[in-house]
């Protein structure tokens, strides 16, 4: 099993449940495969595919991947690597890791963790979600869309008279998050990790087969060895729903962990999570992971949304940062009360389900940085970049240790009207020019950047994007200086010791 936050891969005893050996393995390890031969493990913040010696789960090989890889499948010599952001697959000799090609699903697709391949191995199939983000007119049912797409595994290309629209196929749902196929192959198994249910479709016709509701947030599934059974993995509600695999209906709950948090911020956790309630989604269609998955974000940037173009922010760490949205139009989180009964088409949330939701967003932390050192300090260079961040005036507006002023600036990152990317004309920014000042922290995960998503990396928004110093003084800045700025930058967030020692407070 894997450990995303520790970075540790973990060996079982299957009778006992006792650890038999555990290694750490890299930074966000999730996607994993064992096999006689070689352990693969996807590390999804280093952006990485390895191979771990099967007793010691040492590393035998690492080689790169997309930006963060997620979920694996193999068929006989290769071996398939989902991407959580765009839903690509890349492809790779299970022998060698050397990569033999990528499959991709299209423009707009995201929050891709599973991939599955067929038994004959001429078909996978990635469950994820397709985003409208260039539509003007945003309703429920035009926003977000579950789909499966399926590849032809041989051509590497798409097949689209195959792709699921699971909304069509089965009662809507929200999310796919894991696909598994059936002992012999006829049947799609889908979890969907919003609307808390298992769609199950005949892959001959392309017709729904069965839906199973599920416990809170599920997002994996396993098929017992002889086919009879299915097992979901509920992340939120912490258990596992154990399934008939053939009359598709529920044989018993098997609890994983006791919760220990406040119960006002479990309670917020599944409303989050979930579309299932009225009171968010009367259509189960989406909910506020569909854009923040694990309170994260998608990687996109939305037409219309508050006045214009804007990029998902992370909502980890928003207890600091308050007001919210880049046009600061949101005074807290309870304030959202409008996104849910009009967006998303609930009759809206009470104010002890608003005041829950509250408690959970704002008990989260922003991650830690994996591009530190092993030891969880700043490099030198980093360190050096640290003091370049406060020549540069960059620390006026981006305060330790929040790094946010929590104001409104107007940086020259404006524009009036954007190019339509829907068709001829443009699209007028309304709630700009000036925009609050975003918090640093998580910076290393959640290109692109600005308000608009128009610098795809951190270089491009310090120089290509940064004409007359309006937001930090970098254009004097060498490539050295530079990458030492990029390199602080990309470790934050700081401890409470390394704000005190390096910027004096």
């Amino acid at each position: 099993m894997t450990c995303f936050d520790s970075g540790e891969v973990i060996a079982l005893d299957e009778e006992r449940g006792a650890i038999v050996k555990r290694r750490w393995v890299g930074r966000g390890p999730f996607g994993l495969l064992a096999t006689t031969s070689g352990t693969y493990v996807t590390l999804a913040d280093d952006g990485a595919l390895a191979v771990l010696e099967p007793s010691t789960l040492r590393e035998r090989k690492r080689v790169a991947t997309g930006r963060q890889p997620r979920g694996l499948a193999l068929k006989g010599a290769r071996l398939y690597v989902v991407h959580l952001l765009d839903a690509s697959v890349l492809v790779y000799d299970s022998g060698t890791l050397a990569p033999l090609g990528s499959m991709e699903p299209g423009l707009q697709a995201a929050t891709a963790e599973s991939v599955a391949v067929s038994a004959t191995g001429d078909r996978a199939y990635v469950p994820h979600q397709r985003l409208n983000v260039t539509n003007m007119a945003r309703q429920f049912d035009n926003t977000v869309f579950p789909v499966v797409s399926a590849f032809d595994t041989n051509e590497m290309r798409p097949v689209r008279r195959e792709t699921l629209a699971l909304d069509s196929v089965d009662t809507p749902v929200s999310m796919p998050a894991a696909v598994g196929l059936s002992a012999d192959g006829s049947r799609l198994f889908v979890v969907n990790a919003v609307s808390d249910d298992l769609s199950v479709v005949n892959l001959a016709t392309g017709v729904g087969a069965g839906h199973v509701v599920l416990g809170s947030s599920p997002r994996d599934l396993a098929l017992s060895p002889d086919g009879k059974r299915l097992y979901t993995l509920n992340l939120v509600s912490d258990d596992i729903t154990v399934i008939d695999a053939e009359a598709l209906t529920v044989l018993g709950t098997l609890p994983l962990a006791a919760d220990t948090r406040p119960a006002q911020v479990q309670r917020g956790e599944r409303l989050f999570n979930t579309s299932r309630p009225d009171s968010i989604a009367r259509d189960n269609w989406m909910a506020c992971a569909s854009c923040h998955l694990d309170a994260g974000f998608d990687g996109q940037t939305w037409l219309g949304t508050d006045g214009g173009p804007r990029n998902t922010p992370t909502l980890r760490g928003i207890a600091d940062t308050f007001p919210l949205h880049w046009s600061a139009d949101r005074p807290d989180v309870q304030s959202f009360q409008q996104t849910f009964t009009t967006l998303m088409a609930g009759t809206g949330l009470s104010d002890a389900d608003l005041n829950a939701l509250a408690a959970y967003l704002t008990s989260l932390k922003p991650q830690p940085s994996p591009l530190r050192q092993r030891d969880g300090s700043l490099s030198q260079q980093a360190t050096r970049g640290a003091a370049l961040f406060q020549q540069g005036q960059c620390s006026v507006c981006h305060t330790p240790a929040l790094f946010t002023d929590r104001q409104l600036h107007a940086v020259g990152t404006g524009e009036p009207l954007y190019p339509n990317p829907t068709g001829p004309g443009t699209v007028p920014e309304t709630a700009g020019p000036a925009f609050d000042t975003p918090s640093l922290r998580e910076l290393w995960l959640t290109a692109p950047y600005l308000h608009d998503g128009r610098a795809p990396t951190l270089r491009d928004l310090l120089t290509t994007f940064n004409r007359g110093d309006r937001h930090g003084e970098t254009s004097t800045l060498s490539r050295d200086e530079l990458s030492a700025l990029e390199a602080f930058l990309l470790s934050l967030p700081l401890t409470g010791d390394e704000v005190r020692t390096l910027f004096r407070r």
